[in-house]
């Protein structure tokens, strides 16, 4: 009688496992294997993206469409849904101004790098401290594209104190291009800069002291997306929400890029250099392939 019992109540609980199991489905393909990225023009948003398009592709067996765009039409183009991913988000503070323009219409995924911090950068011989020593400053300050968050606290700074250096506003390029030549003069120079960047690798810079916190505390860079974004690609999502590097990872990324004539050619170097890190990246996120009868 008691063996009875047992075994009804054993085929009883195997029933309940089954039909508990039966209703959990893995999670379905994604038909639509295109992702649209948009990006800027700096160093670090170059280098990111051309990694995960490269890894997208090759790994994960994506269709990567990228635009190049200045950071206005970026993020306007994610809240219009023209665009599905930048890499680049500098957040809380630096980008707070578009993500607040578009509020419902951006999403942040994942952090890939939580050390950013922007201000005013110059050579290491400098005589100059913190920003409040731009007094004695008379040339202009040299910066990127208007519409950078860089420039944004760059102005502010300005504003603050009072001080009536002018914001010169050019390319990443043409702003490096003046930072080499006054250290080659070992002139001054007062520059927008960002951390990560490949100057810090390749030259003796700093950031001057920023005792009023204008500029704001170290950031953290986020991919972020399009609402709807994750329903609709949630391999690469996860993808998104694993990839993180470190500040030696990124600079060594960045650098990479930059000594390539093809960003592509640089992120594949910096792939081979750290499989290890990349594979834990895109770990069990492959499509499965239909098998041929």
């Amino acid at each position: 009688m008691y063996y009875k019992i047992f075994t009804r109540g054993l085929i009883l609980f195997l029933a309940i496992i089954f039909t508990v199991s039966s209703c959990k489905t893995p999670p379905p393909e994604e038909e639509n294997r295109t992702l649209r990225i948009v990006y800027t023009g700096w160093s670090e948003s170059v280098a990111i993206t051309h990694l995960v398009a490269v890894l997208l592709e090759e790994e994960m067996d994506y269709s990567v469409e990228l635009k190049l765009a200045d950071v206005e039409t970026v993020y306007r183009e994610i809240a219009e849904g023209k665009a599905d991913i930048f890499t680049d988000a500098w957040l809380p503070q630096t980008h707070k101004s578009y993500m607040e323009q578009y509020p419902d219409k951006i999403v942040k995924i994942g952090i890939t790098y939580p050390e950013a911090k922007i201000g005013f950068v110059v050579p290491q011989y400098s005589h100059l401290k913190t920003i409040a020593d731009l007094e004695n400053y008379p040339s202009p300050v040299i910066g990127i594209d208007q519409g950078a968050g860089v420039m944004q606290k760059a102005k502010l700074a300005l504003t603050k104190y009072a001080f009536p250096n002018k914001l010169i506003s050019l390319s990443e390029k043409q702003m490096i291009q003046h930072l080499e030549d006054s250290i080659k003069r070992r002139r001054e120079i007062v520059i927008t800069g960002w951390e990560p960047h490949w100057i810090f690798a390749r030259y003796e810079v700093r950031f001057l002291d920023d005792p009023q916190n204008l500029f704001g505390v170290k950031e953290n860079i986020y991919s972020v997306g399009r609402t709807g974004i994750q329903e609709e690609h949630p391999q690469a999502i996860r993808f998104f929400e694993r990839m993180q590097l470190t500040e030696k990872q990124l600079n060594q990324l960045v650098y990479a890029i930059q000594l390539s004539d093809d960003p592509r050619q640089g992120a594949k170097q910096w792939i081979k250099e750290n499989e290890y890190i990349v594979n834990q990246w895109v770990k069990d996120l492959k499509p499965k392939r239909k098998k041929i009868m």
